[in-house]
């Protein structure tokens, strides 16, 4: 069967490649969203723009099945599906062809590519720039380019005729210089789309943009590829395997990092989300039998966090009861005895586990992209690590994960207390499924699928 879908890529970061997906998502009907890689903000910011959940498409946590499955399910009954590209299109972990790149991606989905490139200051040579990205790998189907920061329709006229005559591939439009409609900014307290008082004006500014500028038309044309839509699910035994089980899900302005896959898998498995606000609630949801903290930016947050002393108190009780807790990066900071902000104010939290957290004013970049993790009972799976936070007053040693980079560095991670996993890794359950069933096995739902 047919099925639109069509990846929005850059030549590198910083082109434009996010301001570019949204304006297509935003101007087209009835869009599946999908982002390449492990990050969250993005998504946040598709979801904003279609109404519609955005996936991650990461062939490193992921099998080739795993992703035909989560794409084909997440694209059925939309009209086109638009993946947004990460960093560069060839850019991933190291240099060969499968390297869990855009590039990479789009080969495992057979994905056209439109690719974003950077008009400002550059005349004929940009035609050289998309030679070089059409030849590099001739499996990467580019079928289109999108100009972004150009001057004028008469520049962008010159640029294209360049372009189509040198490069073979053909223009679908432009966009103007206009710095009010950047969506590019990536730094430590980025607020999510909802957040941003000029967000809607901003999406409707985008959504004119591109029908003016854009070949939406065009851009469908090129969207229309066959599928094979025999897709097999690989937590298919996980059906009705956590039937009954309520599952509270902190959700808030604080904790909004997770992956959609995870969150369709516990209802497919037959749990029953409460999504519950740690910043606001006065208590975890009544009748939670398990408790899951994403991350986010607890940081931004850790007074009002630390202000709720009836939520903190709740959050202890259950965890003295025994009710389970996973928890990853700013979940699992909120779990520690509190955090220390740069200007070195200190506000407490849950006092789950025995440590401290301060803010650093940079990335770890010891503890940073994607890691290979094994579990103390001897799971294999993979994860992302992406935090501007470390450790310290650590009283705690009871590691659940131990974590290795492919340069060989490892550490420990992942503290198992009683009924509760934290750590950094933020995970996609479908890495191991094997994995999922663990962190779910003290609950009284799922032990049969693991006798």
């Amino acid at each position: 069967m047919n099925m639109r879908r069509i990846m929005i890529a850059g030549t590198k970061s910083g082109v434009g490649k996010t301001t570019v997906s949204s304006a297509i998502m935003a101007a087209l009907k009835n869009v599946a969203p999908f982002k390449v890689g492990p990050d969250y903000i993005d998504p946040r910011f598709h979801e904003y723009v279609t109404g519609n959940s955005s996936y991650n498409l990461d062939a490193f946590m992921l099998t080739e099945e795993t992703l035909k499955y989560l794409f084909w399910t997440a694209s059925f009954g939309k009209n086109i599906s638009v993946v947004e590209g990460v960093m560069g299109l060839y850019d991933g972990l190291g240099n060969g062809r499968k390297n869990f790149s855009s590039a990479h991606v789009a080969k495992i989905l057979d994905i056209p590519v439109i690719l974003v490139v950077d008009a400002k200051g550059v005349s004929t040579s940009i035609a050289a720039e998309v030679l070089g990205y059409n030849h590099f790998d001739k499996e990467v189907d580019i079928c289109g380019v999108i100009l972004n920061n150009v001057s004028s329709e008469k520049m962008y006229l010159s640029l294209k005729e360049a372009v189509e005559s040198y490069a073979g591939v053909e223009c679908v439009g432009y966009f103007p210089k206009n710095e009010k409609i950047s969506l590019e900014s990536r730094h430590l307290g980025l607020k999510q789309a909802a957040e941003l008082e000029d967000m809607g004006e901003k999406v409707q500014m985008l959504k004119k943009l591109a029908e003016k500028y854009i070949d939406l038309e065009r851009i469908k044309e090129l969207a229309e590829k066959n599928w094979d839509t025999k897709n097999f699910n690989p937590g298919e035994k996980l059906k009705g395997s956590l039937a009954g089980l309520n599952v509270a899900v902190a959700k808030d302005r604080a904790f909004s990092f997770y992956y959609n896959a995870n969150l369709d898998l516990l209802k497919y498995a037959g749990a029953k989300l409460m999504e519950f606000s740690p910043v606001i609630d006065a208590e975890i949801p009544e009748g939670a039998e398990f408790i899951y903290l994403g991350g986010g930016y607890p940081e931004n947050y850790a007074k009002e966090l630390a202000a709720n002393t009836s939520m903190i108190a709740s959050v202890k009780e259950a965890c003295k009861r025994g009710v389970p807790v996973y928890a990853e990066c700013g979940g699992f900071i909120y779990l520690t005895n509190g955090i220390k902000l740069l200007e070195d104010e200190f506000y407490e939290f849950c006092g789950v586990l025995d440590m401290k957290i301060e803010m650093k004013n940079r990335l770890n970049m010891n503890r940073f992209g994607y890691v290979d993790i094994e579990t103390a009972d001897g799971i294999m799976l993979r994860g992302h690590e992406f935090h501007y936070s470390d450790i310290y007053e650590n009283n705690e040693q009871a590691y659940y994960f131990k974590v290795r980079k492919r340069d060989g560095r490892t550490w420990n991670c992942g503290l198992v207390k009683n009924n509760v996993i934290a750590g950094y890794p933020h995970i996609n359950f479908y890495s191991n499924l094997e994995f999922f069933e663990r962190i779910f096995s003290k609950t009284k739902k799922i032990k049969h699928i693991l006798d």
